[in-house]
């Protein structure tokens, strides 16, 4: 079997494609572009139309690399440059038209997991605790974990790019201006020193572009024999970038063309997480981001979704009524099938998962739980999930109960479907005694505009507060312009 994994990174976007053998992946094809989409943005925060072409130039070569494999074997997202970007909506739009596959742009957090997944598989197994930095475009990922699980981890909003723009403007390279760059970088780091400081970890290694360009820098000098760097090290490169003094002047060995501009950004970030984190030597991974959705997407095809993790994590923390929430998830997938008979696979999971931490709000309060429901989903750290699917199940919790208005802007741009609320709002109408519940004899059609559920009128007449809520439920819908009526027979 073929997986591919597109990584849409604020400096570089890269397709790999790994060919499983056994419960180990290993490279078949890979491709790098620099696109630079953290240098691409304009005054208002939006990417411009010249990188925007460029990026979707590099996404059209991309689709031709992965020869049309099955979207079930194929995850492309984008991070810190998409995650910020004010046109991000209107831009991924384009982008997964050309690129011919769904794009998830990844929370932080959850890149910072995948990241160290990706460093973990192509390490040699170790139970020691592993400190991992990957410095990207536009933001730093930093994880400790042991095995091949990430225990804590942070993103920051630093990376060799928008750093490189922000301290060394034209290209000009000077002490004040590398020392600026330094001490900020610094700053944004201070507070994780208790979290990622010394003593927290036992081993350092570095992922991604940056640290890799500076260990080959290293090793071409002669300073190292196995990719080490250390502070001594960097404290040499960095006299050594201040002789150049511009950007255009940069010339390491060992040095890629394409790393010459945002080196001196790059090693900035570099330095501070040196001093901040207390290191003495690190290494260089291999697996990175890629490596980690590849995984990430062998589990999901062979039944070991992380997101199943998630979703047992999420209910355990905010002590759910297990048995309520599977009558529910149970009764909202029958309604759905009813209502959309050729509903994917894929959709139906994500409505099982909504359905299933319906209730976690009232770990906050029993009173209007749905939307503290729709907080936590989507603000929570939950393994395995893109920010956009974060935000379709934290749609579909609220549309639970209560009135339609406030699902107006989710349901117009097609974050979820009426069918899916209308599902999960007669699920927790059924299951409001909170006990197993026999549905009716029923039948779902729809008539022109309007869609008829007809009831057993026996049923009905023995659960009348059941018909109460029905036929509150079908008010709901008129009122937001829509014709859900209840019949009896």
């Amino acid at each position: 079997m073929l997986l591919g994994a597109v990584d849409l990174g604020s400096n570089s976007f890269r397709v790999e494609i790994g060919r499983l053998e056994g419960d180990s992946i290993h490279t078949q094809n890979y491709l790098k572009e620099t696109v630079r989409l953290a240098g691409g943005f304009d005054d208002k925060g939006a990417l411009t139309p010249e990188i925007q072409a460029r990026a979707l130039a590099a996404l059209a070569r991309f689709n031709e690399r992965l020869a049309g494999l099955p979207s079930t074997q194929v995850r492309a997202v984008g991070t810190q440059a998409m995650r910020v970007a004010t046109n991000a909506a209107d831009f991924l739009k384009k982008a997964e038209e050309t690129l011919g596959y769904r794009i998830d742009i990844l929370s932080g957090h959850e890149e910072a997991r995948l990241v160290f997944k990706g460093c973990a598989h192509t390490l040699p197994l170790s139970d020691k605790r592993r400190l991992v930095v990957d410095i990207g475009g536009a933001s730093t990922e930093i994880i400790i974990g042991k095995g091949l699980e990430a225990q804590r981890y942070e993103s920051f909003r630093m990376g060799c790019v928008n750093t490189s723009i922000r301290f060394f403007r034209e290209g000009k390279i000077t002490q004040k201006s590398l020392d600026r760059a330094i001490t900020a970088c610094a700053a944004e780091l201070e507070e994780s020193i208790t979290t990622f400081g010394r003593g927290t970890y036992d081993e350092c290694y570095g992922s991604a572009g940056t640290f890799g360009a500076v260990s080959d820098i290293c090793h071409a000098l002669g300073w190292n024999t196995d990719g080490e760097v250390t502070p001594e090290h960097l404290e040499r490169l960095r006299k050594m970038l201040l002789d150049m003094r511009d950007v255009k002047d940069v010339n390491f060995p060992g040095l890629k063309e394409d790393r010459r501009e945002v080196i001196a950004g790059g090693l900035a970030v570099l330095s501070a997480v040196y001093r901040v984190l207390g290191i003495r030597e690190m290494r260089p991974a291999q697996g990175a981001l890629r490596m980690g959705l590849l995984y990430d997407l062998l589990g999901r095809v062979s039944n070991r979704d992380t997101r199943d993790v998630a979703i047992e994590g999420l209910m355990t923390a905010t002590r759910i009524d297990r048995e309520q929430a599977e009558r529910v998830a149970n009764i909202t997938l029958a309604f759905y099938r009813e209502l959309c008979p050729d509903a994917s696979p894929e959709l139906l999971r994500y409505l099982r998962w909504a359905a299933l931490v319906h209730e976690c709000g009232m770990s906050i309060s029993s009173s209007r739980y749905h939307r503290h429901g729709e907080y936590i989903i989507k603000n929570a750290d939950m393994p395995g999930f893109s920010r956009r699917e974060q935000d379709m199940m934290a749609a579909i919790v609220l549309s639970q109960r209560g009135n339609l208005k406030k699902l107006e802007g989710a349901f117009s741009s097609g974050l979820i479907s009426r069918a899916a609320a209308l599902a999960i709002r007669l699920a927790v109408i059924f299951c409001h005694a909170r006990k197993d519940v026999e549905l009716p004899i029923m039948t779902i059609h729809r008539s022109n505009e309007q869609l008829v559920v007809r009831l057993a009128e026996v049923w009905l007449n023995a659960h009348p507060l059941t018909d109460y809520l029905l036929k509150e439920e079908s008010d709901c819908w008129d009122r937001v312009g829509r014709s859900v009526k209840i019949e009896k027979f």
